[in-house]
């Protein structure tokens, strides 16, 4: 998501946040999901390269606000399957995988391996 901001998508991971933008798909990502983005766009300085100077506000703005993410729920059943993945996964991407299998969703727009067991795009 952060790579998104700056405009540094590969072509896969470009065109479905194109098709979030107009209203042809969604993109969903859970609170820890777009809290990471808001922490690296916030924290790091550059994005894919990009030199970037923002705020925790603008951030959110520009994914969700006035941008083409929508925060997905988290409910009992997203920590249950939570709970089953904790010991294969960091947090952060158990989380991300149990909102994923629960809420059905197609894919998993990322390029980190830690991902592999799920159906991901990017490239």
């Amino acid at each position: 998501m952060a790579r998104y901001l700056v405009d540094q998508l590969p072509p896969a991971a470009d065109e479905a946040f194109e098709r979030a933008e107009q209203g042809i798909d969604m993109i969903e990502a859970p609170t820890v999901t777009v809290s990471e983005a808001i922490w690296t766009a916030v924290n790091k300085g550059k994005i894919a390269g990009v030199e970037v100077n923002t705020t925790p506000n603008a951030v959110l703005r520009g994914l969700v606000n006035d941008g083409p993410v929508q925060i997905a729920p988290t409910d009992d059943q997203d920590l249950a399957v939570y709970g089953s993945l904790i010991d294969h996964h960091t947090m952060h991407d158990a989380l991300l995988i149990a909102n994923h299998r629960v809420r059905g969703t197609e894919a998993i727009i990322t390029r980190d391996g830690a991902f592999s067991t799920e159906k991901t795009v990017w490239g």
